[in-house]
């Protein structure tokens, strides 16, 4: 009984000592250095910088212009010339992407535009100093103040005001695509550290909470955008809002006007810190959610349920953020996460049995007996039976935990145990079979007592599981084998519990006349997120937070620690149930 080991014979093998293709020894300086390079066009920068440490060829290939071209925006070669003063024929693509990288400061300091090291997208802030702002050289109403809190050393403080007035226009040439607008604002005026902390004065901050402040964004083409805010967040520097609109135009400047106001002229208002003005791109069509289902296409079916149920939350959203670019920089990061985190292949997902509705003979009869990989072992039965009913519409149900707490899970495996043991070698299956995925209601800590095979400990586990998806119902066949039961699309598993319902009895046993289902095995497959990625349930809200611990790649982290100890239990309840059987001579 068992698995078969295969074993090869090496003057039969392809590679043994001695053959032309062991004694080669090729390695990486033997890949073609086009080939790495077209390696490189699905990598991000920085990890293409990283892999051209690693020989000659790797970086050689790394220097390729058409590699950094395709990182680049399309109006490269417009912010070489205008933000370098240099032209694009006399840089290599590697050397423009290095640049943009940082910082890079233009029309006499009061801008900035960079490039995101990961995306190649666009950035560009800009400084008061380039907006014109109502009284703002009069020193009763406005004051410069030096500071490290601005890319710019210097940030404008309103003391107090009637009229409060911020136009800024440009016209620049940005890439395609959809930009947002933010002001960085701050209430009160900062002082210097003391103790190394930050000390803000509040004491002149008054009038934002009577009427809120206007913000409006227009371009040439007929583009408008206006909100409304109150500013109330103190001591903290916050990015508000301001507007959004799209570039359609590849190679052509658009004319941007953006203001911000508060002119109501029944009070004043003052104690307001004026840092500059953001405009960064919107990632709709972010690169990490093409990468994830171009290696995962399988998942296209999941991709809504990420983008619109909060699958990660995102932490101190500042007052006045659009609600729909923290979304869309959750989705990116997400997308980015589990490209990396899902397995490459499918594998099996299952870490350890938790209950069963009810079982006839325990331990020989255990849930337990349906995580081995055959219905025979040790030259005894291993099956989980249920108890007996004379009504064969009454259900069973098996409650198993997961190897994560986010699995992609796309197909379920079902053996039904054939009794051999007993006349006519009857087949213990349901009519049908329906799985449902979930997570706890509660943090769980699951002990024997929970694991028990009494009806009241099985109930007691599923009422505290949310149970968020139900599959179809499947038939299940009159064979003695692993039934693959495929779902009708990737399902998205949160929390890591799975329920097994066997619907409808088929077979009586002769013995008492009562009605039997029995499972020889039971398989989850899917892609289970690995190391060094988490998912952590928040509580009570219920909601999801996606972990990564870069520090902890190369070591265990808590949600490994439970895998690790998931399986350390399960393979001792097997052991102390070969030795009870044992002792007992089966």
């Amino acid at each position: 009984m068992g698995a078969g080991l295969s074993g090869s014979n090496p003057q039969n093998g392809n590679y043994y000592e001695g053959s032309s293709s062991y004694s080669s020894r090729q390695g990486l300086d033997d890949v073609p250095e086009n080939c790495v390079s077209s390696i490189y066009m699905y990598l991000d920068p920085p990890e293409i910088c990283k892999l051209a440490r690693l020989n000659r060829t790797f970086h050689g290939a790394s220097l390729a212009d058409f590699v950094w071209e395709a990182k680049l925006p399309s109006n490269y070669k417009f912010l070489v010339e205008r933000v370098l003063h240099e032209t694009a024929e006399n840089l290599s693509k590697k050397e423009i992407f290095a640049r943009f990288s940082r910082p890079n400061c233009f029309d006499g300091g009061t801008k900035q535009v960079w490039l995101d090291k990961s995306s190649g997208k666009m950035n560009m802030l800009i400084s008061y100093k380039a907006l014109r702002i109502t009284v703002i050289d009069d020193r009763r109403y406005w004051n410069h103040i030096s500071t490290e809190e601005s890319r710019f050393h210097t940030i404008a403080y309103l003391k107090q005001t009637w009229w409060f007035e911020v136009v800024g226009e440009l016209e620049f040439e940005f890439p395609p695509g959809t930009y947002s607008l933010f002001f960085r604002l701050q209430l009160g005026k900062a002082t210097n550290k003391r103790f190394g902390r930050r000390v803000r004065n509040i004491d002149q901050v008054h009038g934002w909470d009577i009427k809120p402040v206007r913000f409006e964004v227009s371009t040439s083409n007929g583009q408008r955008s206006i909100s409304e805010c109150y500013l109330r967040e103190h001591e903290n520097w916050v990015h508000y809002h301001a507007g959004d609109f799209v570039v359609d135009n590849l190679n052509k400047p658009v004319k941007i006007k953006f203001s911000m106001m508060q002119i109501d002229c029944t009070h004043t208002k003052g104690g307001l810190c004026l840092d500059s003005v953001l405009i960064c791109p919107i990632m709709e069509n972010s690169v990490a959610k093409q990468l994830f289902l171009k290696i995962f296409p399988e998942a296209t079916s999941i991709t809504r349920a990420i983008e619109v149920d909060n699958l990660i939350e995102p932490v101190d959203v500042e007052l006045g953020d659009c609600k729909k670019w923290e979304s869309l920089k959750r989705n990116h990061r997400v997308y980015a996460l589990l490209a990396r985190g899902l397995t490459r292949v499918q594998t099996g997902c299952m870490a350890e049995a938790i209950s069963a509705s009810s079982t006839d003979h325990y331990p020989e009869e255990s849930i337990q007996n349906t995580l081995l990989p055959s219905d025979g072992f040790m030259h005894g039965a291993s099956y989980w039976s249920s108890k007996g009913q004379s009504d064969q519409i009454v259900p069973e149900t098996l409650v198993y935990r997961l190897t994560s707490n986010l699995c992609l899970i796309s197909e379920i495996r079902v053996q039904p145990f054939q009794a051999y043991f007993q006349y006519g070698f009857p087949m213990y299956r349901s009519k049908s079979v329906r799985f449902r995925f979930g997570f706890p209601k509660v943090p769980l800590e699951l002990s024997d007592h929970y694991m028990a095979h009494s009806r009241v400990g099985h109930e007691l586990i599923d009422d505290k599981i949310f149970w968020m998806y139900t599959s179809p119902e499947y038939p299940m066949a009159q064979e003695n084998c692993l039934q693959a039961f495929k779902l009708p699309e990737p399902v998205l598993c949160i929390g890591g519990f799975v329920k097994v319902e066997l619907l409808g009895r088929v077979q009586r046993q002769d013995i008492d006349g009562l009605y039997y289902i029995c499972v020889s095995q039971v398989q989850v497959l899917g892609r289970p997120l690995t190391q060094p990625f988490d998912v952590e349930i928040l509580y009570p809200s219920r909601k999801c937070m996606l972990k990564y611990h870069p520090q902890k790649e190369s070591c265990s982290f808590p949600g490994s620690q439970n895998v690790h100890s998931r399986v350390i239990s399960r393979w001792y309840r097997m052991t102390r149930r070969l030795v009870e059987r044992g002792v007992r001579g089966w």
